[in-house]
């Protein structure tokens, strides 16, 4: 059994959808540009010398660009730079039309011999967007081609108001946690020994665990590895036995992790490590049926208040790795997209989206809307959930793919646990196109300790940061790790280790040792700010389901309703005695939502403002303000609030 070395110290502060896109052929037909149409000042190859044209950009050591693998290799096996991902396409601004600068972009693109249209994203079918802020009704073309011509590309469009090219970034799934460890150096250029390590991890009667994850983290880079059918993995590390200082076993259903500091190992045997049932833990309460987790029953899920809350009526998006509809607690979702998995034409497989290789998107739809008669009671679990998958190897475009949809759906609020280090014009407009359609969007802030990451910077969005709870988890597990001492609020909150922050940050939700469903029909606790938005995104549903404000389901859905709704959620937040840097205003419960005083009319604002403001910087509008007048102030202050970019209020143009 592995236990602590025993050293001087060990303690460490660690509705009905409709065609989603039209995908290109390899090589697209030149498509005629309409007569007398300019076309966009687009770098064509070869480069001619004058104002339009453009050299070749130095390439980026820093390039963060979705690759795709193919034809990088020769016949023989010679390895030759990869191609890369961008997405091009025009504003909103400009003398012609959005869809005459479409062709002219393409008719562009197809005279350049090294660039292949891979895709091509139509505007959305609802037009109610069409002139507010952030409007973009042009195609988002994607294309693939080399490094250098796509750095080319971005420099000319650059030169032009007309058009947009950036690259296709891979976007950064907000997964469960691994620890990372600092202080760790890596290994340096010098060979170094090598050292296996064999593991064994079992049950608490000393059954084996299979699938269990073993991460060991040594003087390198950390090694990890699946336990196997008879629960043993075999890990080698560079460097001795002696250089192990901790190992970390996340296993992949029912049971608590484990962490260990400074592990005393055996290098000759195996090193047994057992893991205790989830049940084992009573503080957890998972014996009970149907289940709530701490954050649940901390939001007020159990409570008198929030009896007979469901979400009925009420469209969820889930964006995120897909959803096991066979686990006994989700059965009752039954729509999907998988944008992993696009036809000929562009559409996404309408079956594969209950394949969660992650489990994560199994995990988020538990907290969002498990159905309490098999396990875990979800806050919404009478709304209609729509599965929008994009992991494994979402990218921009698979994030606007998945808005699209939501837009043309008629979504009512979508979750959104991923980020990138990374900014997107093109995204930023479509997050601001689907708030213009009444699609509230739920962002987790990210996991990096760092600033909060893109798109949850953007200031329509709800941004979600982690808090945990003492005593909800064992003390020999990683949860324990991600306490911050030094910041524990009210009744033991404490924001965690890895949370985002920032003033972006909005209000905060359970993220620490969160129990919900996975694929299999099991359960699993895990970390993230991933893990918190779920939670936010279950309490706004039900806002928007039950909250007197939104009772007149015949209102319009825009931008107004969308900062209502946020407004509201804002306003049912109970401060929990940490910087609002990585609290926001606090916590969000049902309590607070549905004991508010009930508005007199739907159109009233009576919530306190979006963080500490509205959304866009001003106070909340008079109950007897109209419509237009609240649609006009907000598209001022939007253009205000666009510094830096030209004319932005007068042209229109996205975000930028």
């Amino acid at each position: 059994m592995v236990k602590p070395a025993q050293s001087e110290s060990t303690s460490r502060q660690s509705p009905a959808a409709s065609p989603e896109t039209t995908a290109a052929p390899s090589r697209l037909a030149t498509a005629s540009s309409p007569p007398g149409a300019a076309s966009p000042q687009v770098a064509t190859a070869p480069p001619q010398p004058g104002p339009a044209s453009l050299q070749p950009a130095a390439a980026s050591p820093q390039l963060n660009t979705a690759a795709v693998g193919a034809g990088v290799a020769t016949p023989d096996g010679e390895v030759k730079p990869k191609k890369f991902e961008f997405l091009v396409s025009v504003r909103s601004a400009g003398n012609l039309s959005p869809a005459a600068r479409t062709l002219s972009v393409l008719d562009a693109l197809n005279a350049m011999p090294d660039v292949e249209i891979v895709g091509n994203i139509k505007p959305s079918g609802a037009a109610a967007f069409s002139a507010g802020p952030g409007a973009n009704s042009g195609d988002v073309i994607v294309a693939r081609t080399t490094q250098e011509r796509g750095l080319a590309l971005q420099a000319s469009a650059a030169a032009t108001p007309d058009v947009i090219v950036e690259p296709n970034h891979r976007l950064i799934h907000l997964a469960d946690l691994m620890p990372q460890l600092a202080g760790l150096p890596p290994t340096g250029l010098v060979a170094v020994a090598n050292t296996t390590v064999q593991f064994r991890v079992v049950d608490q009667n000393g059954q084996a665990l299979e699938k269990a994850l073993v991460v060991m983290y040594g003087s390198g880079f950390p090694v990890n590895g699946q336990t196997d059918a008879t629960g043993t993995v075999a890990l080698t590390l560079a460097g001795t036995i002696d250089s192990v200082q901790a190992i970390y076993i996340k296993p992949f259903a029912n049971y608590w992790e484990r962490f260990i500091w400074n592990p005393a190992l055996n290098g000759a045997g195996v090193n047994t490590v057992s893991l205790q049932p989830l049940a084992s833990f009573a503080p957890a309460g998972f014996s009970r049926n149907p289940f709530l987790g701490w954050g649940q029953k901390l939001m007020g899920l159990d409570q008198q208040t929030a009896s007979g809350l469901t979400g009925q009526g009420i469209r969820i998006g889930i964006i995120d790795s897909g959803c096991d509809n066979k686990h006994p607690a989700l059965t009752h979702i039954r729509t999907g997209r998988d944008y992993t998995k696009l036809d000929a034409a562009g559409n996404p497989d309408q079956q594969s989206w209950t394949v969660d290789t992650m489990s994560h998107g199994t995990h988020c739809a538990g907290v969002i809307a498990g159905n309490g008669q098999n396990g875990i009671r979800g806050f919404a679990p009478a709304a209609e959930v729509h599965i929008l998958k994009l992991f494994e190897g979402g990218a921009f475009d698979s994030l606007i793919r998945a808005l699209k949809y939501a837009i043309d759906n008629q979504i009512h609020v979508i979750n959104c646990s991923l980020g990138s280090d990374q900014s997107s014009e093109l995204v930023q407009s479509w997050m601001e196109q689907a708030r213009q359609s009444g699609v509230a969007v739920v962002v987790a802030a990210g996991n990096s300790s760092g600033a909060v990451q893109f798109p949850a910077s953007l200031p329509g969005v709800l941004t979600v940061s982690a808090v945990g709870q003492q005593g909800d988890f064992p003390a020999d597990t990683y949860h324990a790790q991600t306490v911050m001492p030094n910041m524990i609020g009210v009744n033991g909150i404490f924001p965690a280790k890895f949370t985002c922050f920032g003033p972006q940050v909005k209000v905060c939700g359970p993220g620490v040792a969160i129990i919900s469903s996975v694929p299999g029909g099991g359960y699993a606790a895990w970390d993230g700010t991933s893990m918190a938005a779920p939670h936010l995104t279950g309490l706004t549903a039900l806002i928007a389901a039950h909250h007197p404000a939104f009772a007149n389901r015949a209102a319009p859905r825009n931008a107004a309703w969308v900062d209502r709704l946020f407004q509201t959620v804002i306003a049912a937040a109970s401060p929990v005695g940490i910087n609002p840097n990585y609290a926001g205003a606090g916590l969000p419960s049902a309590a607070g939502a549905f004991q508010q005083p009930a508005m007199e009319q739907p159109t009233t604002i009576s919530a306190p403002p979006f963080g500490q403001q509205s959304v866009f910087g001003q106070q909340p509008m008079a109950a007897n303000q109209s419509t237009a007048g609240l649609e006009n102030a907000i598209r001022q202050a939007v253009a205000a609030a666009l510094a830096g970019i030209a004319n932005g209020q007068a042209t229109g143009r996205p975000f930028g």
